[in-house]
């Protein structure tokens, strides 16, 4: 698929064709050891490197002749490690609320009242119950869920508003 990159680790100059194969068995060690030390987790740093080096394969006939392919792949990587560290850090916070609630719901709620919640919960309308779940029990900010559900802003307040107005009417105290 190209001349050869030549000797192991040799780096080709701007523009060379560089064989596919060589290039990936020279940065797929770099990329693991980059990402996983960023993340302080090889395993995920593996699969990020494998994901680097796939996009880099499907377009190699435009990397190849980029100045920096090794650049190009190590930036792919490090966005990838990137989102996998947000949606880490989300996954820890959400964790930590739900453990919180289920503290709280644990020591305020007895069983009955749990079932009754759940089923007041259950019967809205699924867009409002997806906004409730998402600002009261996941914790999210009006612009965080307006993203998870794909809507406006505004939207989120209104079916939350309605959620809230409609368990108040089954006779639940709910507070905003």
């Amino acid at each position: 698929m190209g001349v050869s990159a030549g000797a192991a680790g040799e780096v080709p100059a701007a523009g060379q064709e560089v064989d596919l194969e060589a290039f990936c068995r020279r940065e797929h060690p770099r990329l693991v050891g980059s990402v996983g030390l960023y993340l302080n987790d090889v395993s995920l740093a593996e699969e990020i490197a494998q994901e680097a080096l796939l996009r880099a394969c499907r377009a190699w006939p435009r990397v190849q002749q980029l100045e920096s392919p090794g650049g190009w792949t190590h930036r792919v990587a490090m966005n990838l490690a990137v989102s996998a560290a947000r949606s880490r850090r989300t996954r820890q916070r959400v964790d930590e609320r739900l453990a919180t609630y289920a503290r709280r719901f644990a020591e305020h709620s007895d069983r009955t009242s749990a079932i009754a919640m759940r089923t007041a919960v259950a019967s809205l309308p699924e867009r409002q119950r997806e906004a409730l779940v998402l600002r009261y029990y996941a914790d999210l900010s009006v612009a965080d869920t307006a993203e998870a559900m794909g809507c406006p802003e505004g939207t989120v307040k209104t079916l939350t508003k309605r959620a809230v107005e409609a368990l108040r009417d089954k006779g639940w105290e709910v507070e905003e």
